[in-house]
């Protein structure tokens, strides 16, 4: 892959680089970094990519790596409960948003990936690195919860 075609095909992921982001890092400055680092790790590693149609895949898992690694880092560092957790601002409904980001962690990325990016349960399962049944689980879940959240705020 040359420059120009990995150029081109990072800007036309950004968009969706940065909603997964969102999924991972509560702030808007860290998630800037993550998905810059994870560009940077790819074009580092693009010869390891076998094939050219999973680029956004590819870099999708990169970037994973890269928020976890950055979590991990935080966690040495500062330990606040006080953080603010957000997600992507892509749902319409703010009600809808805001369930989202009551949501676990490991749910909010199955439910970002899945609904969000558009992956299917086979990507995600990959991306996430956990067995499919997984995935389904964590969404069947997902929207229980996600049902619950929104149950109480229209009773409200």
């Amino acid at each position: 892959m040359d420059k120009d075609e990995f150029s081109r095909r990072a800007r036309d992921a950004t968009q969706s680089l940065y909603r997964v982001a969102c999924a991972y890092l509560a702030s808007p400055p860290d998630r800037d970094d993550a998905v810059q680092e994870a560009l940077l790790r790819a074009w580092e590693k693009r010869r390891t990519l076998r094939e050219e149609q999973y680029f956004k895949t590819w870099l999708t898992r990169i970037l994973i790596r890269v928020c976890v690694d950055m979590q991990r880092r935080k966690k040495r560092v500062i330990v606040s409960d006080n953080l603010p957790e957000q997600i992507a601002p892509e749902p319409p409904d703010p009600l809808l948003r805001e369930a989202i980001e009551q949501l676990e962690p490991t749910l909010r990325a199955a439910v970002v990936l899945y609904y969000l990016e558009g992956y299917d349960i086979r990507e995600t399962a990959s991306l996430l690195r956990v067995p499919q049944g997984t995935v389904k689980s964590r969404l069947s879940r997902a929207r229980r919860q996600l049902q619950s959240f929104l149950k109480e705020d229209t009773a409200l």
